[in-house]
């Protein structure tokens, strides 16, 4: 689990060293003008997500087949690829291809889910997942603050050339060093309880597949919507320190996601309702992004971030362990991909519409729609989660009413065989 712990914290450092500050990277290619710069932002900042959604699922049925290390080293490679592209160009359009690649071919967190989620017994998959997460985390409180530092200088290509070469030689390790979890023994006949062959499953086979699929693509819409936006709220409120002070705040959001994953993990399995967790974590997540657009201090934004971070952290992984939950063994790499295909839509689909929005509204309304989304995200999962309570509080009572009539039928046979 170093190794994997390891290769998340490459690729995320690689992914999010540049997403706070990419409206002034953009402007630093030759892009000018406010909607151009946003729009260009937005492009390269949704790149990556709109090419994993798209090929998530496929290197998520590759990898029930092939086995999920070789993912984790596939990640891997291709990270190093785009970084190099990355780091030699000379235009927005050759920064979107590197970034379009680095998603095509990327995928180290739903590889290293996937993995985390096979380990270990049922009841301590969301440990896993929390600590798996607690990279992510990591290379994204990393990249921020070291992409912010060196914006505008000639040391940010070459710490993306230092990120390709660390992502090969991780890649490398883990070739070597990861060895494939142990599966799950599968069913004698083949089948799961319903009769269903395991390799018949499909996503919308997981209960309540579709409302969780929307609430997936409008949290991680509200949540992605703000980034290349937050770049211009923060430039109004401290126009001559805008990018120290937005890769800082970025950091000190994943700051806190790193100290809080680990707690989500252990807190979904003690609880052991997954789904409840996302709601009200993207409730928390609602209610920072609104109050930033409210604040008129870059100070203020401090604890606001805090709040995000903290109820970000439980989002993918409360998902993951959900749909993984319900997924045959066999098929959990696909199942987990086809969960992280929504949450790229909708990272995908806020930045490049960050950008048009701004251009119609104000930063404030925007801000405030982002809110929204992720608001509508939580009344999706919270009512999933009541639904799904409901039904199980109802089969319980329905297994105690048949086995308290069993008991009354046993005593009335004992009964009458007493007066007999």
């Amino acid at each position: 689990m170093p190794l994997l712990w390891l290769g998340q914290v490459v690729n995320t450092t690689g992914l999010m060293m540049l997403v706070p500050i990419m409206p002034f990277y953009v402007q630093q290619l030759g892009v000018d003008g406010t909607v151009a710069v946003q729009s260009w932002a937005g492009v390269a900042i949704a790149a990556p997500a709109l090419a994993l959604t798209v090929a998530t699922p496929l290197w998520g049925k590759v990898g029930d087949r092939v086995g999920r290390k070789w993912m984790v080293v596939r990640a891997l490679i291709g990270l190093a690829l785009a970084m190099t592209i990355m780091a030699i160009a000379t235009g927005p359009v050759m920064l979107i291809a590197g970034r379009l690649l680095q998603g095509t071919l990327g995928g180290v967190v739903e590889a290293a889910a996937a993995f985390a989620g096979a380990t270990g017994p049922r009841g301590k998959r969301g440990s896993a997942l929390g600590k798996s997460f607690s990279a992510t985390a990591t290379g994204s409180l990393i990249g921020p603050i070291a992409g912010g530092a060196l914006i505008g200088s000639s040391a940010l290509a070459v710490l993306m050339l230092s990120i390709a070469v660390l992502a090969t030689v991780a890649a490398i390790a883990c070739a070597l060093g990861l060895r494939e979890p142990a599966e799950e023994v599968p069913n004698t006949d083949g089948r799961e309880k319903d009769g269903r062959s395991p390799s018949a499953f499909r996503w919308r086979d997981v209960p309540h597949a579709r409302p969780l699929a929307a609430a997936a693509a409008a949290a991680y819409f509200g949540i992605y919507g703000l980034i290349p936006i937050f770049a211009e709220r923060v430039q109004t409120l401290e126009p001559d320190r805008a990018g120290p002070w937005v890769g800082t705040l970025q950091a000190i959001t994943w700051g806190a996601a790193l100290c809080s994953s680990a707690w989500w993990g252990r807190r979904n399995d003690r609880w052991g309702r997954p789904v409840s967790t996302f709601g009200v974590a993207a409730a928390g997540c609602a209610i920072a992004v609104v109050a930033q657009a409210l604040v008129s201090d870059p100070i203020a934004l401090i604890p606001l971030r805090l709040l995000q971070g903290l109820c970000f952290a439980a989002l993918a992984q409360s998902l993951f362990l959900y749909v993984g939950n319900h997924a045959p063994a066999d098929r959990r790499s696909g199942i987990v991909g086809s969960a992280n295909s929504f949450l790229l839509a909708g990272q995908s689909a806020g930045p490049l519409l960050a950008g048009p929005f701004l251009a119609l509204l104000n930063v404030t309304v925007v801000i405030g729609v982002m809110g929204l989304a992720c608001g509508i995200a939580a009344a999706l999962a919270l009512r999933s989660s009541r639904l799904t309570e409901s039904r199980l509080g109802k089969t319980a009572e329905a297994i105690h009413s048949h086995q308290a009539r069993g008991r009354t039928a046993g005593g009335r046979l004992r009964l009458r065989e007493g007066t007999r």
